[in-house]
């Protein structure tokens, strides 16, 4: 028996016609991702379970992950952003892989885990963390199911493709694509509420993530004017707006929005490497040695000293801890010798940072010390 959701899904759907042959297809100017899409997650294999089927129990029980895993899923948010844990698949689908005949959320098994140790991490003696973690993932999948319904009922209004080749002109520039911003205000939105007090661990998770997911924390009206300037009218400039569509972007009626109308889904992949790949792990942390200058720095500055302690305890605990801003740090105007360095927020002092090369096997050199700015992150 097909719900209210399904019914509407076909009935619009009919409406819609085939996208001609020879439609022209605007792109975006951005250079191409260097990854796999994971808008289109093909290569993820092993076993799926409906949500109920993983979570039924009154007390589940999260699956044990390694550290090799751990710095898989720390480096895919760092270098493809949000969806590592979690995504979503269109209803208009169904038919095509991964898993066949089903649609809706799927959640990572190893990612829900890893949020919910970042999240005990984070915040000591909080209740539920795995609830937490899966709710928070869920606020940001959740986004891509409005739009997709959304922009479905707008296709059947206007008679025209207008949702697919939106996903095929982002195909190998996801990483821009502005409703990944979105889709991260909305996990924000919701973990800045009292009752749920992730306010800061959320904004830190997000920032660690790259191009248009670190834009969840700009204007919202312009971020969905920006939005529906890529819908309506294939313009995919970073300046682009429709102003007029901003308001009623990913709206949806709630009848539409109950949580029994989108499938929930928990896979666990036979190896992380086929969603992951293994070249975006976090390198590991065992030890450090700080340069010449550096150590005149710290010679020189108490604070700064101390500051750096606590960053090297934080870093050997857990170097994922986003608070802790641990990622790649690529300058824009350095050449040949500065890809592969990383960077580090000092604990106590949001404007101070550590720039850390790593030398092999988990030993790391501090290679400078500074003021946000001195750096080079900007103002």
């Amino acid at each position: 028996m097909t719900n209210m959701l399904e019914n509407f899904f076909n009935e619009a759907n009919s409406r819609i016609p085939e996208t001609p042959p020879n439609q022209r297809l605007f792109y975006p100017e951005y250079p191409e991702d260097n990854s796999n899409s994971m808008d289109d997650p093909i290569n993820i294999d092993g076993e799926c379970f409906t949500f109920h089927e993983r979570f039924g129990a009154k007390n589940p029980i999260p699956i044990t992950i390694n550290d090799k895993e751990r710095d898989l899923l720390d480096g895919g948010v760092r270098e493809l952003g949000f969806d590592v844990f979690a995504f979503y698949k269109s209803r208009r689908n169904i038919k095509s892989h991964p898993y066949p005949n089903k649609w809706g959320i799927f959640y990572i098994d190893h990612g829900l885990t890893r949020v919910k140790e970042l999240i005990e991490l984070t915040y000591p003696g909080f209740n539920d963390p795995l609830k937490l973690a899966y709710l928070f993932l869920k606020q940001h999948e959740r986004f891509h199911f409005k739009f997709d319904f959304y922009s479905l009922s707008v296709e059947a209004q206007l008679q025209k493709q207008m949702y697919a080749p939106l996903k095929h002109a982002f195909y190998k520039h996801k990483s821009h694509q502005v409703e990944e911003a979105l889709a991260n205000r909305d996990a924000w939105e919701w973990a800045k509420q009292p009752r749920i007090g992730l306010d800061d661990f959320a904004f830190d998770f997000m920032k660690l993530q790259p191009r248009a997911y670190s834009r969840f924390d700009e204007d919202s009206f312009m971020l969905q004017s920006e939005l529906s300037a890529n819908l309506f009218d294939s313009n995919f400039n970073t300046y682009a707006q429709r102003d007029d569509q901003a308001l009623w972007i990913a709206q949806l009626p709630k009848k539409l929005l109950r949580d029994s109308l989108c499938p929930e889904y928990v896979v666990r992949p036979q190896s992380l490497n086929t969603w992951i790949n293994p070249q975006y792990a976090t390198p590991a942390i065992l030890m450090f040695e700080e340069s010449k200058e550096v150590k005149k720095i710290l010679d020189k500055h108490s604070e700064l000293r101390k500051a750096w302690e606590l960053a090297k305890i934080k870093l050997l605990k857990d170097k994922g801890l986003p608070a802790l801003h641990f990622k790649p740090w690529r300058p824009a105007n350095k050449g040949k010798g500065w890809d592969d360095l990383y960077q580090v927020r000092l604990p106590g002092s949001n404007a101070c940072r550590a720039h850390l090369k790593h030398i092999i096997d988990g030993k790391w050199l501090v290679t400078e010390l500074g003021s946000h700015k001195d750096l080079g992150h900007g103002k």
